[in-house]
């Protein structure tokens, strides 16, 4: 991948699946920057469709091609037939309901399908890389419903988002309003594609809804995770809590590169605190916050890796492998390569990870209500016996967590058997991303819960807490007034789960 520069306008060269980064790959989808095919990508793809073409003029066998999908792979198809395919694969696999996913979601599986096809493995031709790149470049977003997605592969949403090229389906319009996409088409003077032979097949065949999706998850929850960082420091300011349990020397004594990372990250936030601490260990759950934290971070890096590996990726079934030199031209590789089991599998670790992160705020909290650790007025009352204090806060928080709790199964284990026995394994990654999706939601609003304790605690203890912890309490303080006794905490959670929204906090940087 370079920079070409055109004229006046630079834009993004794409050659290989390999130059698909997560920096490029939010530059193009984000921040809507140019693309343009290099020549020798386009080289490459013409190569093995023509290849192709003559593999298939030897008599061979092609599923998806000329014969029927899935339970009717077994029926040959006439010239006819064949010829209709392409297009008509596009029309009855169009079967999810539901809210659309974001543009960026949508836009992201367009890139991803792309860059695959620059491959040259999938053998649709350079004629429609070139379609997809141009209607990257003009902004057009499909409407892909996100319900009803689960089965083998992703043949609905893709089916959803390829549709369009031909004319049906719909778009995203400016404001999130569905506009049918022949109707896209025709205010924009462009004509639709007609896909040639393989090319409906290869358009819904593969993964890149799915790794769209988790990109947006994953760059939430790394959000998320700063957070309930910085969060922690706050508590650990509030209950006074001895900082060796953050030290180097503790992430000396272990292995895993995100515990290193979270106490490094938790010692700049409490840098120059001059808060009197206790001699003796405080409770576990302060003790054990790098190593937690530590593992959600681990958890999400490998998700990222996972993330970017799928959309390198050929799942196209079957694939084809070009050879000159081969008496038919090449061969076709049917597999189980659109089975996409290390995105989820990784999908499913980091919502067990951040779930942990949740369940370990609750405790903290729970701490810093209790005078025999924190040392303050029980439940931080302003008035004991008058005031109830924040233990309200508290109740609140279990019932975040009995919800959190409740998705432990992992929903990859929930798959069935479709097509008459032809389909009968799945990954179910879209229901596994939606709870992902739910576990972070939980996991920020418990967080915000414990900022909320946490703040009052440090009010209460008075002295001058660490630099970052100072910073935040300043930024909350301007919009929430320091607790004076019981009043309604509502609508001054909500508040404080907008001022989180903003991005108005001193975020701990977890690289």
């Amino acid at each position: 991948m370079d920079i070409a520069t055109l004229g006046q306008t630079a834009m993004i060269r794409l050659e290989t699946p390999e130059q698909l980064t997560a920096d490029v790959y939010r530059r193009v989808v984000h921040q809507h920057e140019k693309i343009e095919l290099d020549p020798q990508a386009v080289d490459r793809v013409e190569r093995s469709r023509a290849l192709f073409l003559k593999h298939l003029a030897t008599g061979a066998v092609c599923y998806g091609v000329n014969t029927g999908l899935g339970a009717q792979a077994g029926v040959d198809l006439s010239a006819e037939e064949q010829a209709l395919l392409p297009r008509h694969i596009l029309l009855g696999r169009a079967a999810g309901t539901g809210a659309p996913f974001p543009a960026a979601v949508a836009r992201g599986a367009m890139l991803i399908k792309l860059v695959q096809f620059l491959a040259g493995h999938s053998a649709v031709s350079s004629a429609l890389c070139r379609f997809i790149a141009d209607r990257l470049n003009d902004g057009l977003a499909p409407y892909i419903p996100s319900e009803g997605l689960g089965m083998a592969g992703e043949i609905i949403p893709l089916c959803h988002l390829a549709q369009i090229f031909v004319g049906e389906g719909s778009v995203l319009g400016e404001n999130g309003e569905r506009v049918p996409a022949a109707e896209w088409l025709r205010e924009r003077r462009l004509d639709p594609y007609e896909p040639k032979s393989k090319e409906g097949l290869s358009l819904i065949n593969g993964v890149a809804v799915a790794p769209a999706l988790a990109f947006e998850c994953a760059a939430r929850l790394r959000k998320t995770l700063s957070l309930a960082t910085l969060v922690a420091a706050v508590s650990i300011e509030g209950l006074a809590s001895p900082l060796e349990a953050f030290s180097a020397d503790v992430a000396e004594l272990r292995l895993e590169a995100g515990l290193r990372d979270i106490c490094t990250a938790l010692r700049d936030l409490l840098q120059g605190s001059r808060v009197e601490r206790g001699t003796r260990q405080p409770p576990v759950s302060f003790r054990v916050t790098p190593q937690v934290h530590g593992a959600c971070l681990d958890a999400l890096r490998r998700l990222e890796r996972a993330i970017v590996a799928e959309w390198q990726t050929t799942g196209d079934n079957p694939a084809f492998i070009a050879d000159e030199d081969s008496p038919a031209f090449g061969r076709l590789v049917h597999s189980g390569n659109f089975h996409c089991a290390w995105l989820t599998a990784e999908v499913e670790a980091t919502a067990l990870a951040a779930a942990q992160v949740a369940l370990l705020s609750e405790r903290r909290l729970h701490r810093l209500l209790d005078a025999r650790s924190s040392g303050l007025a029980p439940q931080l009352a302003m008035r004991p016996g008058l005031d109830a204090g924040l233990v309200i806060l508290h109740k609140a928080v279990l019932g975040l967590t009995a919800k959190l709790k409740s998705l432990a199964i992992p929903p990859s284990l929930q798959h069935g058997d479709s097509s008459f026995g032809q389909e009968d394994f799945m990954t179910m990654i879209f229901p596994a991303l939606d709870r992902l999706a739910e576990v972070d939601r939980l996991t920020r609003l418990v967080a915000v819960h414990e900022l909320y304790t946490a703040l009052v605690a440090v009010d209460q203890r008075g002295g001058e807490p660490g630099k970052g912890v100072e910073a935040l309490r300043a930024v909350v303080r301007a919009t929430i007034p320091p607790y004076a006794g019981d009043r309604p905490y509502g609508l001054e959670l909500e508040r404080l789960a907008e001022i989180v929204e903003r991005d108005e906090l001193p975020w701990p940087v977890l690289a």
